[in-house]
């Protein structure tokens, strides 16, 4: 709209039912804005819902101690589409009673090596139940 002085813009929100909202007051002529505060308000909420909501995603992908390498590198590459997204994921190795627990550590360990290049470790690798898992996100 230009340059107005504070009684005209308050005089344009009041005939447009709508409300002056001072943007930004340091700067050398202060700059308004006329807008329904209200709307305003509830649309930045509903951002920052969708924004707290959206990083709070969790999936989780499994790997058998038996996996090739070839076969980690899909299952890499479709988590790394999803944390480039915004979520985690969670790896995790399952454990089988007839191969013995430092080869299911070696196979995490390599997952998590394979992995350093697309996503960033959240956490420690840790022994839940029967099974190693991990949390991981975007570089």
């Amino acid at each position: 709209m230009g340059v107005l002085s504070k009684y005209d813009a308050l005089q344009i929100a009041k005939g447009r039912e709508l409300d002056l909202v001072l943007v930004s007051p340091s700067a050398e002529t202060p700059v308004g804005r006329i807008i329904d505060y209200s709307k305003f308000k509830y649309e930045k909420s509903k951002k920052a819902r969708k924004a707290k909501t959206k990083n709070t995603e969790t999936k989780e992908w499994w790997f058998k101690a038996t996996i090739e390498e070839r076969d980690i590198m899909f299952k890499l590459e479709d988590i790394k589409k999803y944390v480039t997204k915004g979520g985690t994921a969670k790896l995790t190795v399952k454990f089988v009673h007839k191969i013995p627990f430092e080869v299911v550590k070696g196979k995490m360990d390599k997952i998590v090596a394979l992995a350093q290049e697309m996503v960033k470790p959240i956490s420690e690798i840790t022994k839940e139940g029967r099974n190693l898992s991990i949390l991981v996100k975007s570089k």
